[in-house]
């Protein structure tokens, strides 16, 4: 059998005391693929340079809706070229948040769209 994490944060601060074990347990259950989910720029940078260490970890990369707004002129070149790396398997954290609402509603909108055709311009699957 495969067992395969297909959303996980392990960049999370909150994991760098023990990050390594987790892994080690993880891959030990029988997890045999994690793919580490960015959210903005940094974390997707942090899930590729986890991806790069472990052999059994990818990356996707991506701009949650909650933080759209703070996306920045010129993030879609920036996401398009952390999305070339090999170890990137994915787009994603991605989509629209209406309950929360902390990035205004047409800015989630732009910033999925975007995010969307990036995607099919590069074959890659997205993560919502």
């Amino acid at each position: 059998m495969i067992l395969f994490d297909t959303h996980a944060h392990l960049d999370d601060e909150a994991f760098d005391a023990e990050r390594d074990d987790m892994i080690r347990r993880a891959r030990e259950a029988g997890v045999n693929h994690i793919v580490n989910v960015g959210y903005d720029l940094e974390s997707s940078q942090r899930s590729i340079e986890l991806a790069e260490k472990h052999d059994m970890i990818y990356a996707a990369v991506g701009i949650h809706p909650h933080g759209a707004s703070e996306a920045g002129a010129g993030y879609l070149n920036d996401l398009e070229k952390l999305a070339s790396h090999p170890k990137v398997v994915a787009l994603g954290e991605m989509g629209l948040d209406y309950y929360r609402d902390l990035s205004p509603r047409p800015v989630q909108q732009q910033v999925f769209l975007e995010q969307l055709v990036l995607a099919k311009k590069l074959g890659l699957p997205i993560i919502i």
